[in-house]
């Protein structure tokens, strides 16, 4: 290719900004290629500068190859970028799809949440729920509670 089929394809991924300054004392100059991305590749990595400094002579030999590479480095950028891009996508439509899943299993009742409770049975001894033990006044002294093994002894817990 050329110096501008090269400026072209260039150009068709980014607006390019050159600027080019010479330096008489030491017979070289520099060149500055400063891409802007257009705005459907607006990745900021792509923005990275290409500054050469040579003779001139240099150059007329290798300024196209060094076009060429930095398109090609540029390219396989755009390409990271998309596809990171879709990457990034996939992940935040799954975890969308996880949430909503979650929201909605959130939302169900369980089935034990949805049966009603068994009432609680009122008890009638007032003296033995308020822990009158005294035998005298009507209460009755509290018994130890008995329980019953498998083999059917009883024993008691608190004695």
């Amino acid at each position: 290719m050329t110096m501008f089929e090269e400026l072209y394809a260039l150009a068709t991924g980014a607006t390019l900004a050159m600027v080019i300054s010479a330096d008489e004392k030491i017979g070289k100059m520099t060149i500055n290629v400063v891409p802007k991305p257009k705005k459907d590749t607006g990745e900021p990595a792509l923005t990275k500068d290409l500054s050469l400094t040579a003779t001139p002579a240099e150059f007329d030999a290798d300024f196209v190859a060094a076009l060429t590479g930095y398109r090609e480095a540029r390219q396989s950028l755009i390409e990271q970028a998309e596809a990171t891009r879709e990457v990034l996508n996939a992940a935040k439509a799954a975890s969308a799809k996880k949430a909503g899943e979650a929201m909605t299993k959130a939302v169900k009742p369980t089935p034990a949440a949805a049966a009603p409770k068994a009432p609680v049975k009122a008890q009638t001894d007032t003296a033995n729920d308020l822990g009158d033990d005294d035998p005298e006044e009507g209460g009755s002294a509290p018994q130890p509670a008995a329980t019953t093994t498998a083999g059917g002894d009883a024993y008691d817990l608190f004695g």
